[in-house]
């Protein structure tokens, strides 16, 4: 799976765009474990000069969504079980909180944004386009998470999906043919429609759990 992002803009400012690009494309699952990325690949993919690429990465390296390898290559990183444990128990905890917290303040407007992420999910796993369904299950979780008015919160959460979204590769196919992330994503919708808090936490805490226990097989 190769990684795509969209090329930067002149009038962007780059080192920053380039660095938010960069990150997102972690978060999103465009990378896989494993993948190798030099600081002229990411310049091409963004259509930019080495300085802002080698700052882009730099400040991800920092964040530890990247690693140094071997022969000053950079890496993403291939986390263990122990690992993935440790940032799914965090998930559940912030995640949780964070969609207890939109529920009660969900509008229309967020309700709409959440069923179009999740019949956009649905489509991209119909047609085995995982790239698109990672995507898709991204916008999904922080259509929610962004209601929940808590921006230090959701930065939190930001920096755990910038560690774990290249290792959400693994969930497919094996993830598509249980449907269990579908069926989860729905009981999700359901309670975000019916404002229920409760609900809404433990129907977000049931798919986290899910997408362990895949995960963890996949190691």
């Amino acid at each position: 799976m190769a990684a795509e992002m969209e090329p930067i803009g002149r009038n962007d400012t780059l080192a920053d765009t380039a660095y938010g690009r960069l990150r997102s494309a972690l978060m999103s699952g465009s990378f896989r474990p494993g993948d190798t990325l030099s600081i002229r690949q990411l310049a091409g993919m963004l259509g930019i000069s080495a300085t802002p690429a080698r700052d882009a990465i730099s400040r991800v390296l920092w964040e530890h969504g990247l690693e140094n390898g071997p022969h000053r290559t950079i890496v993403v990183p291939v986390l263990t079980r122990d690992e993935l444990r440790k940032i799914y128990d965090l998930r559940e905890a912030l995640e949780g909180l964070a969609t207890a917290l939109a529920a009660a303040r969900f509008t229309p407007d967020d309700l709409q944004q959440l069923e179009t992420a999740q019949a956009t999910h649905l489509a991209s796993v119909e047609e085995h386009d995982y790239r698109a369904a990672l995507a898709a299950n991204e916008a999904f979780h922080f259509a929610i998470y962004s209601a929940s008015d808590n921006a230090m919160l959701i930065e939190m959460i930001r920096g755990l999906w910038l560690k774990l979204g290249p290792s959400l590769n693994l969930l497919y196919p094996t993830y598509d043919r249980s449907r269990l992330g579908i069926s989860h994503h729905e009981e999700i919708v359901d309670a975000m429609r019916g404002g229920d808090p409760d609900a809404a936490r433990a129907a977000i805490i049931a798919d986290l759990n899910d997408g362990w226990r895949e995960l963890s097989r996949a190691l």
